[in-house]
């Protein structure tokens, strides 16, 4: 029997076929089916066998080879790589301290896990991903090929900036389309405004807790982060103003809507206050919107640019979470006298982004592709967040609080005694499930441990069997075994 007649596809599945076809091979890989050195099919003859599309072949080849899994070479084929065993890779991420960077760094290590149960990371579900529809824009751009191979304007497409104004607008945000600056995702956004705000040992104030990227990107640019503690409605005005008055931070970082790492929003008052706050110090605030479009509700929550009457806002966000992290594609909306500097620093980080990619984003947009797929996947996404929230109540033991993100993929959990914290992150690894630990997203310890969940890439049945097994490892470590209780709330 052919190797291609090993494997399944289902039309009818919500995963793209070329997801169905890499999974399967990587099964088949780790449990030894296919022994490293093995030869694969051409993509012409798995696409043949398959019945599916060149393109199609290609990509499970691809998402194979990006992950380790395979090496191809022009002229000799595509070849399976020993797929190394689980204890390598735990003894591996283990030798690793828990940084930001680190942590970050273990994500292509940690998917390899074999049967691995991840709530790691705050990703979208590949399986949820519009290929065919996003192909389909790629393909438009045939008759453009020549200019769109070329280098781009390093302010961005310029069709792109046009379609991302409208969606702007749409959202509230008044923003021309040379008021747009498109970067190579968020984490460039971010490196962008970092740099054009702050200078080396320049105080910026973050939420505490606060997104583990922008720690990275402060530390790798020299500036100093101070935590600002987050209550039930947001970040704390009376701290804020305490660290303007002794620190003069150069900016505020925030996330307004759906925060990473505890998936809770700013209240409708605490917005007003703080941009009152903001406009009486001329303290520049950044926003982070990336979940903003990722809402469970019956009315998403405006961004907080939307009512920046003061022009102090920094806005960011991206195509990441809400279509696919691997187009990079992200955007700046920011005052005007910033604007000049930050296409300077973008120019000089990598000159352009990629305009094929851009064009084909804009021409999504333009077919409302991208609203048809957020319909599409937000069930999807609350399904597995109250999946989330069912597995917790059942599962963690008593004095274990964790928050109800109201969008988003993030929840914060919280544990009653630091002594339980000891090695859980490299065990529960052991044990098949994996969390982000709560350290990486403080800049000073609160005494407390905190771990974060993510519930975006796992189904409803993964996720209830990876909680499950967490919290069979927290009640190992205490003599109280019975249900914890939900909290709405963040803890300070």
């Amino acid at each position: 029997m052919s190797f291609a007649h090993l494997l399944e596809i289902d039309r009818q599945r919500g995963q793209s076929l070329y997801r169905q076809i890499a999974e399967q091979i990587k099964l088949q890989i780790s449990d030894g089916r296919l022994p490293a050195g093995t030869q694969l099919p051409t993509v012409r003859q798995l696409a043949h066998s398959l019945n599916v599309t060149r393109a199609t072949a290609q990509s499970a080849y691809g998402e194979l080879q990006s992950g380790g899994w395979v090496e191809s070479t022009v002229g000799r084929g595509t070849f399976v790589i020993a797929a190394p065993q689980n204890e390598d890779i735990i003894t591996a991420v283990m030798g690793n301290q828990l940084t930001p960077d680190r942590l970050m760094g273990n994500m292509q290590r940690i998917g390899r896990i074999v049967g691995l149960r991840s709530l790691a990371y705050a990703e979208p579900d590949p399986a949820l991903f519009p290929t065919e529809e996003f192909w389909s824009s790629l393909m438009a751009q045939a008759h453009d090929a020549t200019d769109l191979f070329q280098y781009s304007a390093p302010q961005g497409d310029e069709m792109l900036r046009v379609e991302l104004s409208v969606m702007l607008g749409e959202r509230g945000i008044a923003a021309l389309p040379d008021e747009v600056l498109v970067t190579s995702g968020a984490t460039q956004a971010l490196a962008v405004v970092t740099q054009t705000l702050a200078a080396r040992g320049d105080y910026v104030a973050v939420e505490q807790p606060v997104y583990l990227g922008l720690l990275h990107i402060l530390g790798t640019h020299g500036a100093r982060p101070i935590g600002v503690p987050l209550d039930s409605e947001g970040v704390r005005l009376d701290c804020l103003e305490q660290v303007i008055v002794q620190h003069h931070p150069k900016f505020l970082y925030t996330t307004p809507n759906f925060q990473n790492p505890t998936g809770t929003g700013m209240s409708a008052q605490r917005r007003t206050d703080l941009l009152a706050l903001a406009a009486r110090y001329r303290l520049t605030i950044v926003e982070d919107d990336v979940y903003g479009q990722l809402h469970y509700g019956d009315t998403p929550a405006s961004p907080l640019k939307a009512h920046d009457t003061e022009d102090l806002v920094v806005y960011v966000n991206a195509a990441s979470k809400v279509l696919m992290p691997g187009l990079r594609i992200g955007y700046i909306v920011a005052p005007f006298a910033m604007q000049d500097r930050m296409i300077s620093i973008r120019q000089a980080n990598d000159l352009a982004g990629a305009p094929l990619l851009q064009r084909a984003f804009a021409n999504f947009l333009h077919r409302g592709r991208l609203k048809i797929h957020l319909r599409r996947v937000l069930p999807h996404y609350r399904e597995r967040r109250d999946a989330l929230l069912q597995a917790l109540q059942y599962a963690m033991p008593h004095g274990v609080e964790w928050t109800r993100p109201e969008g988003g993929f993030c929840c914060w959990i919280t544990l009653p005694d630091d002594q339980m914290s000891s090695d859980l992150y490299h065990e529960a690894l052991q044990h098949g499930v994996a969390f982000t630990p709560g350290d990486a997203f403080l800049i000073k310890p609160d005494g407390h441990y905190h771990l974060r969940l993510c519930f975006g890439s796992s189904t409803p049945e993964a996720i209830h069997e990876g909680v499950n097994r967490l919290g069979e490892l927290l009640r190992e470590r205490t003599t109280v075994r019975f249900r914890g209780r939900a909290r709405d709330l963040p803890l300070v």
